[in-house]
């Protein structure tokens, strides 16, 4: 059975170059709600998630499936560009990698290239569960784009049921 269904969209608002990765004493934290039309959230009373130093935690609970993409690019060769989702069980005292973006840069013949990735998992959206973002990369020459006109690297997040 299904309450009310909410979900909402995230991205990154400033690029980076390299790893962003918080194992790695680092975070993505440059996060915003998207304001854009209809692409921000459908909950009036709060948002679906709410934000801490680059950790999301649920303000309503059920299960989610979350959607999250990356967009890298620059003039060098990058195996892999990968984005981990991260979720804790236990309120952040513990992380499992829960899926990643996986996608490569391989030099043509002018200028910058690009590549992009996208993946997608379900989360059980508890009390005690909380969400992060990283970022991998080969080449630490590569550029993970972020903007607050678009959603290019971030994830959305919808309610799909009850707990």
């Amino acid at each position: 059975e299904l309450g009310e269904v909410c979900g909402e969209t995230w991205r990154i608002t400033s690029s980076f170059t390299g790893d962003n990765n918080f194992l790695g004493d680092n975070s993505m934290t440059n996060w915003e709600r998207s304001d854009d039309v209809y692409g921000g959230g459908n909950m009036s009373s709060s948002p679906v998630l709410s934000l801490s130093n680059g950790q999301f935690s649920f303000n309503y609970t059920g299960y989610y499936l979350v959607n999250w993409q990356a967009y890298n690019y620059y003039t060098v060769d990058s195996r892999y560009n990968e984005m981990q989702l991260y979720v804790s069980w236990n309120s952040g005292a513990n992380w499992d990698v829960h899926g990643y973006t996986t996608s490569h840069i391989t030099i043509g013949t002018n200028g910058n290239n690009s590549a992009g990735g996208n993946a997608t998992s379900m989360v059980a959206g508890t009390t005690a569960a909380r969400l992060r973002f990283g970022m991998n990369v080969e080449n630490n020459s590569v550029t993970t784009y972020g903007t607050t006109d678009e959603t290019l690297t971030g994830f959305t997040v919808v309610k799909i049921s009850e707990l």
